[in-house]
């Protein structure tokens, strides 16, 4: 890439990210304070059957005009019959608590993200703050101290990331050279731009937890890109070649349960420990598979208020994917699509799953954010010209690395 053109596409990801962090701030103070309880009428979140788009393509229009029709008014829902194994998904989920429970601090260390260019690794809890307006440091002062202070608003969370690697994807549709990483160039070569993981000895099984998974959701999320495509007036395969080598993070991530700290002036918003800020995911759309622990938040429109919005629980269903759109969509279809705000509160008396009161040991996700190449620009679809002034193209790959850069 050619100075001239890096530097505008630098501008362009920067000026999208604020423009990203200003609708969010706009949609937040939007909230409803006049409806503390769920309305009947309030939006909810679909289950989507994904089993008849693998059957034929009447199928796959079906599923898709359904899944359009929710990327359209709220841009969340779920998908049942997808296709993983249920197996392949408790051993994920079991992974993340052993990573989390029982590999040493000291091994978690050599792990931490503050090694890596590319946000990979370990993260402990606080150390990231998704929405930077949450971000304040507990006891007053300025920003930008060592790594163990604590937040005021800091998020509970713990986390171990990952990006793509063609040895993860054995449904890889090109040469695996071909890849390259948020920044625009090939994987290393140096440790700080590769991924990390835990020494085999230490967590016998774990990265083979996640390539397993991992592959198998890279199909899904494929076949999702489809279904979009087809939503969207396209034809079916418009988005493949984008994603032959695509950027796709995933994480582990452990919400401990809420527990209130004496004098703390941590976050609570009322109801809950701040698990995850109020954002906006950043690349296409985010598929999450979690435990049967409740706590996901959506922010959708307030049929109580007009221009208000509102709060409401991701509902906790066994053997589903959730998945919402994310600002790439969105930049595409010109806001046709939703990319939906949402967050995690660790409550202290949410109901689980049969009455049972949820958060007593803490949730534990893996989600999953697809990207396209990150070498490919997002610019308008087809058909949709007109709406080209919403938003300037962006580099797939720099936009995401902004906004994670955004987050420390």
């Amino acid at each position: 890439m050619a100075p001239t053109e890096h530097a505008s596409t630098s501008t362009s990801a920067l000026s999208a990210l604020r423009e990203s962090h200003t609708t969010l701030t706009s949609r937040l103070a939007s909230i409803s304070s006049l409806s503390p309880t769920r309305p009947i009428s309030a939006p909810s979140i679909p289950l989507i059957d994904l089993s008849p788009s693998f059957s034929s393509p009447e199928g796959e229009n079906q599923t898709a005009r359904l899944i359009h029709s929710a990327c359209s008014k709220i841009g969340f829902f779920q998908i049942s019959n997808h296709g993983i194994d249920p197996s392949t998904c408790s051993a994920i989920l079991s992974a993340a608590q052993r990573f989390f429970h029982t590999l040493p601090h000291d091994k978690k260390e050599a792990l931490h993200i503050r090694h890596s260019k590319l946000f990979r690794g370990w993260e402990p809890g606080g150390y990231t703050t998704i929405n930077p307006d949450d971000r304040h440091k507990e006891g007053g002062g300025e920003e930008g101290g060592s790594d163990d202070e604590v937040w005021e608003g800091a998020e509970s969370k713990e986390g171990f990331n990952w990006g793509y690697e063609p040895s993860l994807d054995p449904y890889g549709l090109s040469d695996a050279g071909a890849y390259v990483e948020l920044d625009g160039a090939p994987p290393g070569p140096g440790a700080d731009r590769l991924n990390v993981w835990p020494a085999e000895e230490d967590m016998p099984g774990f990265k083979d937890a996640v390539r397993n998974y991992y592959a198998e959701v890279l199909r899904v999320a494929r076949h999702l890109f489809r279904l979009f495509a087809l939503g969207l007036g396209l034809e079916a395969g418009y988005f493949d070649e984008m994603c032959s080598h695509p950027g796709g993070i995933g994480r582990l991530l452990y919400y401990p349960p809420f527990r209130e700290r004496e004098g703390s002036k941590g976050e609570k918003n009322g109801e809950g420990q701040l698990g995850l800020g109020a954002h906006t995911d950043y690349e296409c759309f985010t598929l999450l598979l979690t435990s049967s622990d409740p706590g996901l938040e959506v922010l959708v429109p307030d049929p109580a208020h007009e221009g208000a919005e509102m709060w409401i629980p991701a509902p906790v269903r066994e053997g589903v994917l959730t998945v919402n759109v994310a600002d790439f969509l969105s930049m595409w279809t010109g806001g046709e699509y939703k990319s939906a705000v949402h967050r995690v509160v660790m409550g202290e008396a949410r109901e689980g799953k049969e009455g049972k009161e949820g958060n007593r040991e803490g949730r534990y996700s893996v989600p999953f954010f697809f990207s396209i190449n990150y070498d490919k620009k997002v610019e308008p679809l087809p058909g949709r010209k007109g709406q080209a002034a919403f938003f300037k193209p962006v580099c797939a790959g720099e936009y995401v690395l902004e906004r994670l850069k955004a987050t420390v």
